[in-house]
């Protein structure tokens, strides 16, 4: 555990957080301090973002429900038509090791709605890491980090790794910022700019898509 910020080796050199270290960041709480929550808020949550100009949306969340739901799908495409990317969690359904592969869940199965899994640090598949759903739009687009990330967490630790897609999914969210600095793409361009440029990885693209999400040059 790192403690105030310092590295594990006793540095005093502070520790970087975040990827995208320029953008301007909207926080919209949609859930409560218990990370429970109404579709209702998070709807709103979205629609907010969308009114504010943020052109990109990380959701750390979701339910594990197989099927599509209507009114993500209405608000992602309004997003895409705004210039909007969502990148949501795929899930933390899965028990590979116990045979069971889990599936896309809510709101991140959404065929407007780019789904992330999780790789561990030698880019391997999380333990954890949903696959994808046969629903249309139900499929896995990348993968980014989600294995002992070093993370904030409540008072009074403060810092601390934790695991999820819900930590693969800021990453990606990130480095998507990154490609809209650099290249003005967003919405739907940004999609495809994202994917393209995903590294391939030695697992099947139904638990990591296209694969590694790759910063820009």
């Amino acid at each position: 555990m790192h403690r105030n910020g310092l590295r594990s080796d006793g540095s005093d050199r502070p520790r970087r957080y975040g990827v995208a270290h320029e953008a301007d960041i909207f926080v919209g709480k949609v859930l409560s301090d218990q990370g429970r929550g109404v579709d209702g808020g998070i709807l709103a949550g979205i629609e907010w973002a969308i009114a504010n100009g943020c052109q990109i949306v990380s959701m750390s969340l979701g339910a594990d429900v197989a099927s599509v739901s209507v009114a993500y799908e209405t608000v992602g495409q309004r997003a895409l038509a705004a210039g909007v990317l969502i990148v949501a969690a795929a899930g933390n359904n899965a028990n590979r090791a116990a045979g069971r592969p889990g599936l896309v869940g809510v709101p991140a199965n959404s065929p407007s709605i780019m789904a992330v899994a999780a790789v561990d640090p030698d880019l391997g598949l999380a333990n954890f890491s949903a696959a994808s759903n046969p629903v249309a739009g139900g499929q896995i687009d990348v993968a980014g980090p989600g294995v002992r990330v070093f993370s904030s967490v409540p008072m009074p630790v403060r810092y601390g790794s934790k695991n999820g897609t819900s930590m693969a999914t800021p990453h990606v969210a990130g480095i998507a910022a990154l490609w809209c600095e650099k290249t003005g793409r967003t919405g739907r361009d940004l999609w495809s700019l994202l994917t393209q440029h995903s590294r391939r990885l030695g697992l099947p693209s139904l638990d990591v898509g296209a694969g590694l999400i790759q910063a820009s040059e």
